[in-house]
């Protein structure tokens, strides 16, 4: 329905009251409060205190303020770095975002000295502060008798905005959000906008009411960049964000003029406004399609004044909390283990954040320190120098990383961080406090301790001393990693599809896994030549196959064996070997396609895969490297563990061929371990 308009002519107010044109004036009169009232009064005084001073003077008092509270306020300097990170990561050095985040908290600290000053401001005096670029777009929006509406963002001294409107006789409004906590603060924030002579409205005024201000032809002030629940999502810098509708809504129904406008800081005090043209909106008659369809053009516009000034936008607040998109990152220690638990997590956060409809992104960075000392180092720096000192100070990593890791860290944009592995703790802890992320961590932390993550994912083995109830912390029975019946099937159908020989192959088979040398254990040629023996003699008394692959820390001389041996042998139809083929898919491949597998016991990632892939797994006890080795070795920890537990079958090597005869017999059964249902629920808990 069209909008009717009052025929009756407007009569434009003056700028200012006369109560507010005195220097010194009496402030409204509030009913007595206890600790608001004390604070009502300190910014009374304050406010009063400052109108007394020279404009430059003033400006810098609200300097040193916005410095002050850049030092002490870190929730709000976190908050505001990671945003900027969030959209500048990709353009601008650490420390320019740092200047950057500086420069913020100074031009916040004039903010609030413009307002407390503003009743010193008459139309006289007003050109000297404000220059006003497009104010006749106003005008010519209005000429239509609808009104008009004044659509901005939070960014400079917006207050004075609204203040240049009324300065130059358009009878103006502004609808803000009350302070609902702070009520007579509220009260003396709105005289203060009254003394400029704009008509403060409640942002939850009728309907009624706001027609009204449009019938009578007024200019109405309102903000699209805080949309809150009820917003509608559209992008801005790359990821959505709720915006106000409200403005967009009128436009379309009513036909109402809106006006994008903007103001920012000059030198010496002064702003300059900029009117836009009335925004020629998109309407196709679906309200669904037209309002995010003109909301993104109009943060187009916003970007771009962003871009150019960026510390004159309000980051204090968290742009893309009712976003449905964010973004994961994985840090990886060129471990393929770490690695692939790692990436099993990050599927699991990206399952969680789907079931509450938020679509996710997921980014490995290779973080490689200069040396084992740097890393050392690093981590000890880590654990003594309180979180506060190294918050918005990215730059520091640039004296531990190569040149070439410390790149791809200033480019992270992540809400979330995960890592496996103590040497990944640190930077992992340093970088979720710094991005205001939250952090997960697989396996010890080392001696970071638990606390300093929002969740440690622990396997069994690795807990001493019982079991520990605190909520950052969740146990499972193996390793986590990627092995589910869907992945299998993926990867089984990628192996066929590259060995396409496999595919009409119908005999049992045997997947066999060989792993390499670790701290305290190893492989030697004289324990493979023997597991070959087994596998092969077995393999021809079942009339099952072998698929075998080597991982990326295998001996070489054990990857020569194993060629001399296997590679032209009839019950070996596949033989990877990672130090000479490069095939992704072949450990999913070939526990989709094996019906029993066999592991070397020296890689708790495998072990783990294995255990995990519904299918039969024997594990192969490694050697050990010293007497006595073997008291403090997690891997005969873990093994010893997962086979009392059922699921997998702990032999020596020389009974492989036995082990295997059983299970192919069903004369032994091991049980699928499935850790996903508790690491899912340790998730929901940190979302």
């Amino acid at each position: 329905m069209p909008l009717s308009i009052n025929p009756e002519p407007i009569r434009l107010r003056s700028g200012l009251s006369p109560e507010c044109n005195r220097r010194t004036e009496r402030a409204p009169v509030f009913k007595p409060g206890l600790v608001e009232g004390l604070i009502f009064h300190s910014v009374s005084i304050f406010g009063a205190f400052v109108r007394l001073l020279p404009l430059g003077i003033a400006l810098f008092i609200g300097r040193m303020i916005g410095m002050l509270a850049y030092y002490f306020d870190t929730r709000h300097k976190i908050l505001a770095y990671a945003n900027l990170k969030m959209v500048f990561a990709d353009s601008r050095s650490p420390a320019e975002l740092k200047r950057i985040t500086k420069q913020l908290f100074r031009n916040y600290g004039q903010n609030f000295i413009d307002l407390f000053r503003m009743p010193l401001i008459t139309p006289k005096n007003f050109q000297k502060l404000i220059t006003v670029e497009g104010i006749e777009n106003l005008s010519e929006g209005r000429g239509q008798g609808k009104g008009a509406i004044m659509l901005a963002m939070h960014f400079g001294s917006w207050e004075l905005a609204s203040l240049s409107c009324a300065m130059l006789n358009l009878p103006y409004k502004v609808m803000v959000k009350p302070q609902t906590r702070y009520s007579r603060l509220d009260e003396l924030l709105n005289w203060y906008r009254s003394c400029g002579g704009y008509v403060v409205l409640s942002r939850g005024m009728g309907t009624r009411d706001f027609v009204r201000s449009l019938q009578n032809n007024e200019v109405i002030g309102m903000v699209v960049d805080q949309g809150g629940r009820d917003g509608t999502l559209v992008p801005f810098f790359g990821r959505n964000a709720s915006m106000s509708v409200g403005a967009i809504r009128m436009g379309l129904k009513w036909g109402v003029p809106i006006c994008f406008s903007i103001i920012h800081r000059e030198q010496n005090g002064r702003h300059k406004m900029i009117v836009h043209k009335p925004l020629e909106l998109i309407n196709t008659g679906d309200p669904e399609k037209d309002i995010p369809a003109n909301l993104n053009r109009i943060t187009r516009i916003m970007e771009d004044y962003i871009r150019r000034y960026p510390s004159e936008y309000m980051w204090f607040y968290k742009i893309w909390k009712y976003s449905n998109e964010t973004a994961i990152a994985i840090l990886n220690d060129g471990k393929t283990g770490h690695l692939r638990q790692s990436q099993a997590v990050a599927g699991l956060l990206q399952k969680v954040l789907g079931e509450r409809g938020i679509s996710s992104s997921v980014r490995t960075t290779e973080i490689v320190f200069k040396s084992q000392w740097h890393r050392k180092l690093f981590t000890i720096l880590n654990l003594l120098i309180p979180p506060v000192f190294y918050r918005a100070q990215l730059g520091w990593l640039k004296g531990f990383l190569t040149p070439e890791s410390f790149q791809q860290i200033q480019r992270i944009k992540a809400d979330f961080i995960v890592s496996c592995g103590s040497g990944m703790a640190g930077v992992n802890n340093f970088l979720s406090r710094d991005y205001g992320a939250k952090s997960v961590v697989i396996l010890k932390p080392g001696l970071l301790g638990y606390r300093r993550f929002h969740l440690v994912i622990l396997p069994q083995h690795e807990m001493r001393g019982g079991h520990d109830p605190r909520t950052s912390l969740v146990y499972t029975k193996a390793a986590p990693n990627l092995i589910t019946q869907e992945y299998q099937t993926r990867q089984s159908q990628a192996l066929l599809n590259r060995y396409s020989h496999l595919k009409n192959n119908l005999r049992l088979k045997i997947g066999l896994f060989i792993g390499g040398d670790s701290k305290n254990i190893f492989l030697d040629e004289h324990q493979m030549k023997v597991l070959v023996h087994q596998l092969t003699e077995v393999a021809q008394e079942i009339n099952a196959d072998i698929l075998a692959t080597t991982s990326r820390r295998t001996p070489a001389s054990v990857e020569q064996l194993l060629h001399k041996r296997l590679r032209k042998h009839p019950r070996c139809p596949l033989l990877i070997l990672a130090g000479q083929d490069n095939v992704p898919e072949a450990v999913g491949g070939i526990l989709g396609l094996s019906d029993i597998q066999v592991v070397s016991g020296d890689s708790i990632s495998m072990v783990s895969e294995a255990a995990s892939s519904g299918k039969s797994a024997i594990v192969f006890l490694p050697e050990l490297r010293a007497k006595g080795a073997g008291a403090q070795n997690k891997h005969l920890d873990f093994i010893e563990q997962l086979g009392a537990q059922g699921y997998i079958l702990a032999s020596g090597i020389k009974d492989i061929g036995r082990a295997v005869y059983d299970i192919a017999k069903g004369k032994i059964q091991t049980k699928p371990l499935d850790d996903n249902p508790v690491m899912l629920e340790a998730i929901r808990k940190i979302i």
